[in-house]
């Protein structure tokens, strides 16, 4: 059995390597908040030469653990006229003259992947973007028309009521092909809030007329249906009048907006678990991001990872394309989707949607293909070529089995579950499959003896503890199991094999998203008729059957 001492010592010596080097840059910018600058750093040619190597992905850990802790908040007494106050000061690391980071390496980091293990088990603690590494998803602003996203942050301008994240999609965004008349869509952008029933308060005064009858139950139900289904209230056929833009003040508008109004907690929820993949499934496409924060930042990361692993699964063969990746990773959302069965969305609106979007699609996902499956996944056209590349997948049984044990909880469980039976006695042995599905005998984890307590042992400590072969699973604790490298047997046991071997493996999975996304999807569309009213519901889906016809003809 590993001693606390002996872990705490090893992570303190491999963090001693990294004391004695500094950065002194004059500025750094942050593609997050769309400030285009640059770190200017000062070199010897020995230490240029040192840059040009790639940094361990243990290293690169260490310091991305020291960029995360050194620029948390921290709280400050300020006086004032009134007694002292607590108030939160942040560093700023993107200022100019105040950028001190912690390593000469430190610019590196935005060309590797990071361990989304360290961040989902530190999120409460994830307050600034200087806390992520320079650049960090920066593939997601795939949007190049600054008019465009000028235009939506003008739309977001507008609303009194404050709006932590926002995002625009859809066709009229970035449009579904020649075949796809977007002229008489509705500008679709979603808004993720604080506090939605203080949010629709607020917005109730400022615009009561983008409400349907509801507005007149208040807030506080306009909030509770809100949270129905996927967690998504939307206000459509919505008529801005402009009067913060100056450029725009006092004009009618000639376009129709649809906003969707959820929690900050509902989004980080469906992109860590995929709950419903209503939302996350929408962020699994191009968007146009116009007001960000680094939580959803980093978890629309991890979203857009675990995309690729479910969709290389899905798609079922070693080889396959790159059209073939995106048709499978944009058809997820709307599997289930009711609106397909009934006939009011386009039959072709995926594939019109990945021909139509294909170099945006490449912007978001090719980084990632080349930086976090660079083991698993080989591009075997030239990388530099226009022309659609091909890939060559690892489908080992271990990595298969390791993407399997990646995926989102909520949605893994639903995986999971429908092999228990089949593979009962592999489902015996492996203890961490059957704490997933909530199935892990008491007796068993009482029996547990952590090496240390979850709220004694850093991630640092953790890793290392995985990562030693004489560890025992009963040495970690029990909330920890859920963090433990993708790589480590623990995460690949034999009942998670044998799945990833399994014949209907595909099948299976397809099956699961059907199930995730179905009924938020069923009841989404349902309170449509309360949120949007009588008449604009007809409207909405008048316009729906019209895509359809048009792309049934278009098909025939």
């Amino acid at each position: 059995m590993l001693s606390a001492s002996k872990i705490s010592t090893k992570c303190t010596s491999r963090l001693r390597v990294f004391n004695n080097v500094r950065l002194q840059s004059t500025k750094a910018g942050s593609a997050r908040d769309g400030i285009e600058s640059s770190a200017k750093v000062s070199q010897s040619g020995s230490e240029r030469e040192a840059e040009s190597t790639r940094i361990s992905d243990e290293d690169a850990q260490v310091l991305l653990d020291r960029l995360f802790r050194k620029n948390m908040p921290t709280w400050s007494l300020k006086s004032s006229l009134k007694p002292y106050s607590r108030n939160r000061t942040f560093a700023n690391i993107q200022e100019k003259n105040k950028f001190e980071a912690l390593d000469k390496k430190l610019l590196e980091l935005q060309h590797q992947p990071v361990d989304f293990h360290y961040y989902l088990r530190n999120m409460s603690d994830l307050k600034s973007a200087n806390q992520l590494p320079y650049k960090f998803g920066s593939n997601q602003l795939v949007s190049d028309d600054a008019k465009l996203k000028h235009f939506l942050r003008q739309i977001v301008w507008e609303f009194n009521a404050p709006i932590r994240y926002a995002f625009g999609y859809g066709s009229k965004v970035f449009g579904q092909g020649k075949n796809v008349d977007s002229s008489k869509s509705q500008v679709d952008m979603i808004f993720a809030v604080s506090y939605p029933d203080h949010w629709h308060s607020l917005n109730l005064h400022q615009y009561s007329d983008h409400y349907s009858w509801i507005r007149m139950l208040g807030s506080e139900a306009i909030s509770k249906i809100g949270s129905w289904g996927a967690g998504v209230y939307f206000n459509p056929f919505v008529k801005m009048n402009f009067q913060k833009s100056e450029n725009l003040r006092g004009q009618s508008s000639d376009f129709e907006l649809k906003y969707g109004v959820t929690s900050v907690d509902n989004l980080i929820d469906d992109l860590t678990n995929w709950s419903t993949m209503y939302l996350s499934g929408r962020m699994q496409k191009p968007l146009a991001i116009v007001r960000d924060t680094p939580q959803i930042s980093l978890l629309e990361q991890f979203n857009l990872v675990s995309a690729l692993k479910l969709a290389v699964l899905m798609v079922g063969k070693p080889e396959f394309t790159e059209h073939e990746l995106y048709r499978a990773i944009t058809s997820m959302s709307y599997m289930g989707d009711p609106r397909i069965a009934m006939g009011g969305e386009n039959p072709n609106k995926v594939e019109n949607i990945v021909s139509a979007q294909f170099p945006y699609f490449r912007k978001l996902y090719l980084p990632l293909i080349q930086s976090y499956f660079t083991d698993t996944i080989q591009i075997t056209s030239d990388i530099n070529s226009a022309a659609e590349h091909q890939f060559k997948f690892a489908d080992s049984s271990k990595v298969k089995a390791a993407f399997l044990s990646e995926l989102p909880k909520s949605f893994r469980k639903k995986v999971l579950s429908k092999y228990v039976s089949k593979y009962e006695r592999e489902f015996s042995k492996d203890l961490l499959s059957q704490n997933s599905l909530g199935r892990l005998p008491s007796v068993v984890s009482t029996a547990f003896k952590p090496v240390k307590a979850h709220q004694d042992l850093t991630f640092m400590e953790l890793q290392d503890l995985a990562k030693t072969p004489a560890t025992r699973l009963s040495e970690i604790p029990v909330e920890d199991w859920e963090y433990i490298p993708e790589n480590s047997d623990f995460r690949t046991a034999e009942f998670v094999q044998r799945i990833a071997d399994d014949e209907h493996l595909a099948e299976n999975l397809k099956l699961s998203v059907k199930q995730t996304v179905s009924r938020p999807a069923m009841i989404q569309t349902c309170k449509g008729v309360l949120t949007a009213g009588i008449s604009r519901s007809v409207q909405y889906a008048l316009d729906k059957r019209r895509k359809y016809r048009s792309g049934k003809e278009h098909k025939q």
